[in-house]
């Protein structure tokens, strides 16, 4: 029996994979830059190397919330900021300050490196910062709209061509965001308090149902829609985000810019900015080690290869002393639209928004309900399952 249980347990760590597991989702180019990055590593150290696990998206959060406190799943990942907050709680991730010296903070925007920050601790190292651009089309929109007015204005030039002027995901906040903050609203506070239902938020929602009682975007646009319109010539401009740029038609005429000015406000349309991470299991095996692949693959020579091959606007600041990426105009405008964002919350609470809001969002611009009224609901049902009213 002792025989057998020595072999069993020795097939199980030969099972194991040697050196460092990270698991993240990437596809496409940001896939293939990763595997790049992860390719140096290994060559560079061959007795610790990095195993790349790919994981669906939409079963990731899960699956790490599941296996890592059983002691499974894998010693780093890469995830956005959202869940940072619920993982700290739960125990599911490592924080970092021990590792973390000024100069390796040093080297990444504040704003994103705050994004990895929750009560107090660094729990991960920023890999690149995504938010919301105009693309837009230079055969249907010469000259890109500088306000919401100048939005307004294009629709009526394109009505008769049955061309929207804009088309985006309207239904969901995080595409809603940008008209959020850009009249003076906010989902919650800087102390996590809801502050849903404001007469802000109420004009903002107001706005986004007369651009589609006016044609000028479509009810409900998701991500296959929005490039198959913004290819056939069906929209002028579509707000989106880098991962746009692959689904873009090859003779299509496009550039980017900044969102534009809220008219009413005078101030910019804002999105939601939200910084993917590298972040270190709780139960990792060999936590130095792990340490090492987080900083090797965070660090500015990763940081240029990924900006490069996978098309990510990365967070480090000495990536743009390369000649190349700092010349790049599309990479330009990503980075001049940080300076009129908002930090995506990480507040464990944050999760219990985004499904509400986007029904009664939703009921909004089908014009089967009043914004203020529709708020105040939205508000009222989510402080039932939150700590912080």
């Amino acid at each position: 029996m002792k025989f057998l249980v020595a072999v069993f347990a020795l097939l199980v760590a030969c099972s194991e994979p040697k050196g460092v597991v990270l698991w993240h989702a990437y596809n496409g180019d940001e896939r293939v830059a990763l595997e790049a990055t992860a390719t140096a590593w290994n060559t560079a150290h061959p007795d610790q190397p990095v195993t790349l696990v790919a994981v669906p998206y939409d079963a990731f959060a899960d699956k790490l919330s599941s296996a890592i406190p059983r002691g499974n799943g894998p010693d780093l990942f890469i995830y956005p900021q959202d869940r940072i907050g619920d993982w700290a709680a739960a125990g599911v991730i490592e924080p970092l300050e021990f590792w973390v010296d000024d100069a390796r903070a040093d080297r990444f925007t504040e704003q994103s490196l705050g994004a990895m920050a929750y009560h107090g601790s660094l729990w991960g190292l920023p890999m690149t910062v995504k938010s919301l651009v105009l693309y837009y089309r230079s055969d249907l929109a010469p000259e890109p709209p500088k306000t919401t007015a100048d939005l307004l204005a294009l629709a009526g030039k394109l009505r008769d061509r049955h061309v929207f002027a804009v088309a985006y995901p309207s239904p969901d906040l995080y595409a809603h965001a940008m008209w959020l903050h850009g009249f003076g609203g906010r989902v919650m506070d800087d102390d996590g308090a809801l502050t849903i239902a404001t007469p802000q938020a109420t004009q903002a929602m107001t706005f986004a149902r007369s651009l589609v009682a006016q044609g000028v975007a479509p009810e409900d646009a998701q991500g296959p829609l929005i490039a198959s319109m913004f290819n056939d010539g069906r929209a002028a401009t579509v707000v989106s985000g880098p991962w746009f740029i692959p689904d873009i038609g090859r003779n299509v005429p496009w550039h980017v810019t900044t969102l534009p000015i809220v008219s009413e406000t005078g101030k910019p349309a804002a999105p939601f900015v939200t910084a993917e991470g590298i972040l270190m299991s709780a139960r990792a095996k060999d936590k130095d080690a792990a340490f090492a692949v987080m900083d090797f693959l965070s660090g500015d020579a990763s940081a240029v290869v990924r900006a490069k091959a996978g098309h990510q606007v990365v967070p480090n600041i000495h990536a743009y002393d390369d000649k190349e990426l700092a010349g790049d105009p599309t990479v330009a405008v990503f980075r001049a639209q940080l300076q009129h964002v908002v930090p995506m919350p990480n507040d464990p609470n944050m999760r219990r928004v985004w499904t509400p809001y986007r029904t009664a969002l939703g009921e909004v611009l089908a014009g089967r309900d009043d914004p203020g009224a529709s708020l105040n609901a939205l508000q009222r049902e989510i402080e039932k399952y939150t700590d912080k009213k």
